[in-house]
């Protein structure tokens, strides 16, 4: 199979858009601090404020430096990149991901502050690099698409350097989805057709603490951030209906139930490679 046919189908919509002005760098969920009031609706600029943001406390997260080199595995449009880009000086930045068209619009940012930026078309499983390349790894948002947690948490350890640092976010389907009276394949349908790939839906392989153990990693840092990006659905999955019904927006409602019940978590995490 080819690395193109693993790319999810929304990205089209999302790539169509951020060439027609309509949509940012980053391709995440975002973080409020406070949430929104109910009655406020959406106000102009705030889900883009809100991605920021959760990029913002992963890099936190992350402790930079500048003259670093920082791996972004599954870089979307080049947001994260971007923001380091602007904050650090004198970095090696290279960014990953299976879509060619998502690199060449990462292509259109431009070094500052002496660093460096690097894009590679690469599989998260299977990464290009020699063995202890990066001070730091990134993984914002991605990990569910990629064909093996385990195996990218192994290519991870591989890269980074001793004393280096995986810092990740991920949306994991909590236990409780498979107690529900709706048969799972009416919830997994479509958002695999939406959203897919998503090869362990039900989170069977998705103890991270126990992949980061078993490549080599320590636990630092596990955030459960579900409530702070809950706000995020007010976006992705607007209450009136587009016309035609897609299947992204399929699944965009479904991922808001899940989510808004419960039976979703969203985690922010930092794993240390020792010294």
């Amino acid at each position: 199979m080819s690395m193109q046919a693993l790319v999810p189908p929304y990205f089209d919509y999302l790539i169509d858009g951020f060439r027609r002005g309509q949509g940012g760098r980053h391709v995440h969920l975002g973080h409020w601090d406070a949430p929104p009031l109910p009655d406020v609706p959406p106000q102009p600029g705030e889900f883009a404020r809100a991605q920021t943001r959760l990029c913002e406390i992963l890099l936190d997260l992350a402790q930079l430096r500048d003259g670093q080199r920082v791996l972004d595995v599954g870089c979307g449009f080049g947001g994260t990149v971007e923001l380091v880009n602007r904050q650090w000086r004198d970095m090696a930045l290279t960014g990953v991901n299976i879509d060619a068209r998502q690199l060449d619009l990462c292509r259109q940012i431009e070094a500052l502050h002496g660093n460096r930026l690097h894009w590679q078309l690469a599989d998260a499983c299977r990464l290009p690099f020699a063995d202890a390349s990066f001070e730091r790894v990134l993984c914002i948002e991605a990990m569910f698409h990629f064909g093996s947690r385990r195996a990218f948490f192994a290519e991870a350890a591989r890269v980074l350097k001793p004393g280096g640092v995986l810092v990740a976010s991920d949306i994991v389907i909590a236990a409780s989805a498979r107690a529900l009276d709706t048969p799972g394949f009416q919830i997994e349908l479509p958002i695999r057709d939406g959203f897919g790939p998503w090869p362990d839906f039900w989170s069977a392989d998705a103890d991270h603490g126990a992949l980061a153990a078993a490549a080599g990693l320590e636990a630092a840092a596990l955030h459960d951030a579900s409530a702070p990006t809950l706000p995020s659905h007010r976006f992705t999955a607007p209450a009136v209906a587009p016309e035609p019904v897609t299947g992204a927006a399929r699944a965009a409602w479904m991922l808001h139930w899940l989510h808004r019940h419960g039976h979703l978590r969203y985690l922010y995490m930092r794993f240390d490679k020792p010294a």
